[in-house]
C-alpha cells in the first residue's frame, strides 16, 4: 500500500518499479503491465522496461502512434501511451468504481472489485500538486489524477502530462493532456 501511494500520489518511479518487480513477474513486470493494457484494447500503451536509470529494454514495441510517418515526437522506447488511451483507462476505473462493471469486469472477471477501483480513485485524489489540471478547475473541485514529467539529460523538462477524473456539479468527466 505504501508503494502504491508513493507511485500515484507523488508520481515516483522507484515505487512503480518495486511494485512491478515484487507483485508481478520479477524482471518481466513491465511486460505484464503491457499485456494487461493490450487486453483492455490499448494499442499505444506499453512499458518496455523499468523506470530506473540504465534499466534494460525488455522488448521493442511498434504501435500505431509511434510508427506514424507524418510526425515524429521522438517517442521514448521504454514507456509510451496517448492521451486518448490514458483517458479511456481512467474512464474504465471510473466505471468500475461507480457500478462494478465496465471493461475491467469484462476483461478481468472477478479479479478487480468495485472497492478496489474506489481505492484507486482515492489514491488518485490524494495527488495534490496545485498545477496542471488541478489549477484549471474551481477551488473545491475533486480531481482524481496522475501527473508526470520527464527531466531529460539536458536538465530540462520536455514532456509533461496529466490525466484526471474531474468531479463537477455539472457532471463528472475525464480529461487527459
Amino acid at each position: 500500500t505504501d508503494q502504491m501511494e508513493l507511485m500515484i500520489e507523488r508520481s515516483e518511479n522507484d515505487p512503480a518499479d518495486a511494485l512491478m518487480e515484487e507483485a508481478l513477474n520479477g524482471n518481466l513486470g513491465p511486460l505484464q503491465v503491457t499485456d494487461d493494457m493490450e487486453k483492455l484494447g490499448f494499442q499505444n500503451t506499453f512499458l518496455a522496461g523499468y523506470f530506473y536509470a540504465g534499466a534494460p529494454l525488455l522488448k521493442r514495441f511498434e504501435t500505431p502512434a509511434n510508427t506514424r510517418t507524418d510526425i515524429n515526437l521522438q517517442p521514448d522506447a521504454y514507456n509510451q501511451t496517448t492521451p486518448a488511451e490514458m483517458g479511456a483507462l481512467l474512464d474504465d476505473i471510473y466505471q468500475c468504481a461507480q457500478t462494478g462493471g465496465g471493461p475491467f469486469a469484462v476483461v478481468f472477471p472477478g479479479d478487480i472489485s468495485q472497492n478496489e477501483c474506489k481505492q484507486m480513485i482515492t489514491y488518485l485524489t490524494r495527488n495534490k500538486i496545485g498545477v496542471l489540471i488541478e489549477a484549471g478547475v474551481p477551488e473545491g473541485t475533486q480531481v482524481a489524477h496522475k501527473h508526470g514529467w520527464i527531466t531529460e539529460a539536458d536538465g530540462l523538462i520536455h514532456t509533461i502530462s496529466d490525466a484526471a477524473i474531474v468531479y463537477s456539479p455539472g457532471g463528472n468527466y475525464v480529461l487527459a493532456i
